[in-house]
């Protein structure tokens, strides 16, 4: 359900002439081989195969602990595409003002799974040897199934593609897709703010000032993507006006921390965000607060101004703050 009447709907062709789309393309190997009738002989003794070997129809071939670093290089792109752009066409839209920016983190992690390929394949017959040592009893089923190196190398692979969409000529499908975009961002965010809001804010009668880079983060979700929908700007003025309100320093708490909430709570609601463009908010405005520097209250609101503002702890030693995971979807491809 769209916005109703916050806004009169931009054009399809507006839309897709201010975006662009990225897709993820991981394939990892699953170091596992599917199971046969004679893998499943008993062991010494009449045991049977342990979990760490067999499960759900495949043997496990080497441990898996050696392949969570392309799982983590997988989730980090996922990370690097969810924090700037929507889901779209099982992939990300974004603006195209960020594409460069996207492309370069993405350049890294490619590199980087590059590297972790190669100290893998290097060490391949190691990892094999080691499981086949941890598991004596079952060497024989394990040996009948690696794969040669080659095989495996290449299974294993990171690429990303950047493109534009446009009009089809039938357009009916893909005008729906891009119509739901602005539903989809705000189902993204109300997500994130609802997991935000529990794991930083709930029960809490003080937090520090960290707990404000998350909420930036959102902020810059939908402001870079405010033009696939009407219904997105009026979100974002309302977030920077009440974050141009907080104290230049020190901790939150008291009316400053309930001002803070009433933000992540506007973004816990996808009926709220909605309420808000059309000017119905039922969210109380908070009581605006005096600051030391009144230069915060600069009227730019711009995700720099913004992190001056208020993401330091101590405006002379500006510290690097740790922001937290994201859940993000699968993307990848396993090989068996």
């Amino acid at each position: 359900m769209s916005c109703g009447t916050c806004s009169a709907k931009k054009s399809v062709t507006q839309i897709l002439n201010q975006m662009s789309v990225i897709s993820l393309d991981c394939s990892i190997w699953s170091g596992s081989r599917r199971l046969k009738p004679e893998d499943l002989a008993l062991g010494e003794g009449g045991q049977l195969p342990p979990d760490d070997v067999v499960s759900l129809g495949s043997k496990k071939l080497c441990n898996r602990e050696v392949l969570k670093p392309f799982l983590r290089l997988r989730e980090q792109a996922c990370r690097v595409c969810s924090r700037e752009g929507v889901r779209f066409l099982g992939s990300y839209a974004v603006s195209d003002l960020l594409v460069d920016s996207i492309s370069a983190e993405l350049e890294k992690v490619q590199a980087d799974f590059e590297r972790q390929k190669q100290d893998f394949l290097a060490q391949y017959d190691q990892h094999i040897t080691e499981w086949v040592s941890a598991h004596p009893d079952f060497a024989d089923a394990i040996r009948r199934a690696v794969p040669e190196v080659q095989q495996v190398g290449q299974r294993f692979g990171f690429d990303y593609t950047v493109y534009k969409v446009t009009e089809a000529p039938r357009p009916d499908t893909l005008n729906h897709q891009v119509n739901r975009l602005g539903n989809t961002l705000r189902d993204e965010i109300s997500r994130d703010a609802q997991a935000l809001f529990e794991q930083t804010f709930s029960g809490k009668q003080k937090v520090s000032r960290k707990a404000i880079r998350p909420i930036l983060k959102l902020r810059d979700k939908l402001n870079s993507l405010a033009f696939v929908d009407q219904g997105i700007a009026p979100v974002v003025q309302r977030l920077d006006a009440g974050l141009m309100q907080l104290p230049a320093q020190g901790s939150l708490e008291g009316e400053a921390l309930t001002q803070l909430m009433e933000r992540v709570l506007l973004l816990c609601s996808v009926e709220q965000m909605q309420r808000c463009a059309e000017g119905l908010s039922v969210i109380t405005e908070p009581v605006k607060m005096q600051v030391v520097d009144k230069t915060v209250h600069s009227v730019n609101a711009s995700s720099n101004a913004l992190q001056d503002a208020v993401v330091q702890e101590n405006p002379v030693n500006k510290q690097p703050t740790a922001v937290p995971a994201e859940e993000v979807p699968a993307v990848a491809t396993f090989y068996f």
